[in-house]
């Protein structure tokens, strides 16, 4: 796991990309132990039975402890999101009341870990979900909770698998050359946009932006932006009928917006 080079903190957000579930629970279960030990109520979302999590679990006295107490919590997807639809206002409410909760009872906040791979294998539900990741995104930054979502590379190509990890600000190595997530006043870009990846782009944009208005993205992040990801920006401003604004040290990126007159681009050259 690496953290993206942003000019704002990101939030504890994070994409783990796995080939084997054993793996991605081992690497879970640590994670969430870290949450025990910081004080937190831990939450492991699994696709298998509960009760045979909880078998596997109760092997470690810790983990064990935590269950009995309620400080840790097995649950299936279904329990989580729901077999239908996700409803995103819904579910955030709910993650509001589980923090709510676990504040109450003492905790220092709330952790997830949730194998969110059966949720996005369909291309429509993946595109719902993609942009209930995002807003999840903008929930965590003013909340005591973090979470990390796993999605298993076996049953999910290459390119579903950039098309999640881009919209967290943290992800592993080789799932996203960049990352767009939210930030203060507007979305933070970096990374790198080349032409491997301009479409995952064009398409992360659509899924992140809801700012009726002028839309600002914090790019001093950002570490190559090609012509291709200049145009996405340009167009998706005339079709949000506003100015992006394009934070970035990079000064060929203004070049390239003047040359190629995109008037739907303001680059605004940073130190």
């Amino acid at each position: 796991m690496t953290d993206g080079t942003t000019a704002q903190r990101p939030c504890g957000h994070v994409c783990w990309a796995y080939d084997d579930p054993a793996s991605f629970e081992a690497r879970a279960r640590e994670y969430l132990l870290a949450g025990l030990a910081a004080g937190d109520r831990v939450r492991y979302v699994t696709g298998e039975p509960v009760p045979v999590v909880v078998e596997r679990w109760c092997g470690a006295p810790r983990l064990r402890d935590a269950l009995r107490t309620g400080a840790a919590e097995i649950c299936s997807i279904d329990d989580m999101y729901g077999a239908d639809v996700l409803d995103t206002d819904a579910q955030l409410a709910s993650y509001t009341a589980m923090i709510e909760a676990a504040i109450a009872d003492g905790h220092a906040g709330w952790r997830v870990a949730a194998d969110a791979t059966p949720l996005v294998l369909d291309p429509v539900r993946r595109d719902g979900f993609a942009r209930y990741e995002h807003l999840v995104d903008r929930f965590l930054r003013a909340r005591p909770m973090s979470a990390v979502c796993g999605y298993d590379r076996s049953r999910l190509d290459e390119a579903a698998v950039e098309e999640l990890a881009c919209l967290h600000p943290t992800s592993d190595p080789g799932t996203s050359l960049f990352h767009l997530y939210a930030g203060d006043g507007g979305l933070v870009l970096d990374g790198e946009l080349d032409t491997s990846n301009h479409d995952v782009f064009a398409t992360a944009l659509r899924r992140a932006d809801h700012d009726p208005d002028e839309l600002v993205l914090h790019a001093e992040g950002l570490r190559f932006i090609d012509h291709r990801s200049l145009l996405h920006l340009h167009r998706h401003a005339q079709s949000r009928h506003g100015a992006v604004v394009l934070r970035t040290p990079l000064t060929p990126a203004a070049r390239l917006v003047a040359l190629l007159g995109l008037s739907g681009i303001r680059v605004e050259v940073t130190g």
